[in-house]
């Protein structure tokens, strides 16, 4: 007899032994097979599917809020904290500390008020026992010129135990020695330039540019009552009665800017007229006129106030405000003014004074 071995799937008996006799082998529970995976003929294989340009754009735009915001929470960290910065000039002990603080170049109203704020913190820290101020400027508009030295008088008088010495660096003249007249102590390194005791009227009439250059003839039209009121202006020359009232604005300033020369270095007002012609001096003839009391670097100013006020390793610190936010932003790279924008130049001028305490260089 043969078997029957055709058929293997364990669902169905198997069926052994003679003729017309079998044997049925228990029932299992049927397991399903496994799917077998149907390829069809030409079919790809599928691709995962790729970024949308706005899934990027919105990916990178919340990295780039991200990083402003850490930026903008940064700045207003440093104005809670002070609105400055400190940076060590010198290293010593942190409980008696002299302040350097800066007076860089053209001033103008921004320069008044970041001395006045660098102050107010040198006055509000007590462990600053003193401070310099370090001057490297031409000078520049009147008004804020004399706001500073104010500021500095007004630092002194509240705070009579902190002496204000003054280190001028290349520069030191005009409304910057304006400025300077306030400190108990002055230096001078030997060849800086100190002193254009004056005040200056400047101008940039274009009104033949305009007409024969340009064709462009401007037309201003005052009030009947009011015929200063275009006086100063860029469009015309002017008038010999509005030179007249001109110098007699700038005499005026020019008697101020004396008696305060006069006052702060302690000069009769006589000899200090004959030090008003405008003219620059070097440290020594500086010193020899009594508009400086020592020629030296700033590191002699620092230690004759650290001896005069009987210091012991004081640190030596700079106050510096911290950089805007577009600073910041841009590296500190300004922005460029667009030749082209009238409006722009116009603004620039309005704002800008003719009547300044400046030293135009040698």
């Amino acid at each position: 007899m043969e078997h029957n071995n055709n058929n293997s799937d364990d669902s169905f008996p198997d069926v052994v032994g003679s003729e017309g006799s079998s044997s049925v082998r228990p029932s299992i529970s049927a397991v399903p097979p496994a799917p077998i995976p149907v390829f069809m003929p030409g079919a790809a294989a599928q691709k995962p599917p790729r970024r949308s340009l706005i899934s990027i754009f919105v990916k990178y735009l919340f990295v780039l809020i991200l990083v402003s915001s850490l930026v903008l929470n940064f700045y207003l960290a440093m104005i809670v904290a002070g609105g400055m910065q400190e940076h060590v000039y010198r290293s010593g002990n942190r409980q008696q500390r002299i302040a350097l603080i800066d007076l860089q170049g053209t001033i103008n109203m921004d320069t008044a008020e970041d001395i006045r704020r660098l102050l107010r913190r040198a006055e509000q820290d007590k462990t600053i026992k003193g401070m310099i101020l370090v001057v490297n400027s031409p000078g520049g508009q009147v008004s804020p010129s004399e706001m500073i030295n104010k500021y500095l008088y007004d630092f002194k008088n509240r705070n009579p135990e902190k002496k204000v010495y003054v280190s001028v660096q290349q520069v030191g003249a005009s409304g910057a020695y304006w400025a300077a007249a306030a400190g108990d102590k002055i230096y001078a390194q030997t060849n800086s330039a100190v002193g254009s005791i004056g005040v200056i009227y400047m101008n940039l009439v274009m009104e033949k540019t305009l007409k024969e250059k340009l064709g462009i003839e401007p037309i201003v039209i005052k009030s009947s009552r009011s015929p200063y009121k275009d006086r100063g202006s860029p469009f015309r020359m002017p008038t010999e009665q509005e030179r007249q009232k001109i110098t007699q604005d700038i005499d005026k300033i020019h008697t101020r800017f004396v008696e305060v020369v006069s006052r702060g270095r302690n000069i009769h007002p006589d000899d200090a007229w004959k030090l008003a012609d405008g003219n620059v001096y070097d440290g020594p003839e500086a010193k020899e006129k009594k508009l400086i009391d020592e020629v030296g670097f700033l590191d002699k100013a620092i230690d004759d106030l650290t001896e005069t006020l009987k210091l012991v390793d004081p640190m030596v610190v700079r106050f510096v405000k911290p950089p805007t936010i577009r600073e910041l932003l841009t590296s500190g790279s300004s922005r460029m003014d667009n030749p082209f924008d009238i409006q722009q130049h116009l603004e620039k001028w309005a704002t800008t004074c003719r009547i300044q305490a400046l030293w135009l260089g040698r």
